[in-house]
């Protein structure tokens, strides 16, 4: 062979490929399922190889996939542990906040163990707006049996009870949604 054979560049080699995520990125991997070329930082282990970021996503993800019924389930505990926490808020005052945290724990805690180790979105927002709702149903109700056992004569005292234990329910509802923030694994 001569020097210049060797030194010829091949007219058969394919030109290098390019990630499709990342045209700056120059790679000689593709995706197994749909052969696009992606670069290591793209791709994802597969069972037969390396996959792209699109391909190697699982259909349905275990962890925040709920039924309706774990939804329910969990609206459910929640909603009741928030109505016990606006109604300790409204009777037992600074005291309920401290109460709150521990009960925002047990009811992050309670939702978890019945519908499974869920996590997402979905998860928080049932978590937190059942707490939230329930705080609030609860204070509602006490404030309307409290306006129907002293009738249309005590309307300022009914008035003068929303301003001065309103704070405390909607503090005490908050305080137990940090305690479900605490308890519940992200």
């Amino acid at each position: 062979m001569t020097t210049e054979e060797t030194a010829a560049p091949a007219e058969d080699e394919a030109p290098a490929l390019r990630c499709y995520r990342h045209p700056d990125r120059e790679t000689w991997v593709r995706c197994g399922r749909c052969d696009q070329p992606i670069c290591s930082s793209c791709a994802m282990q597969g069972p037969v190889g390396f996959r792209c970021r699109q391909c190697g996503r699982p259909v349905r993800d275990p962890l925040t996939s709920i039924r309706p019924s774990q939804l329910a389930i969990g609206l459910g505990i929640s909603l009741l542990g928030g109505i016990v926490v606006g109604l300790f808020s409204t009777r037992i005052g600074i005291f309920g906040l401290l109460l709150a945290w521990f009960v925002g724990g047990l009811i992050a805690d309670s939702v978890i163990r019945f519908i499974g180790f869920k996590r997402g979105p979905k998860m928080i927002v049932t978590l937190f707006g059942g707490i939230i709702v329930g705080a609030a149903v609860a204070f509602v109700t006490e404030a309307t049996v409290l306006a129907g056992g002293i009738g249309a004569d005590g309307a300022g005292f009914v008035a003068a009870f929303v301003y001065s234990q309103g704070p405390w329910a909607a503090l005490a509802a908050g305080i137990a949604c940090f305690g479900a923030w605490s308890r519940f694994r992200f």
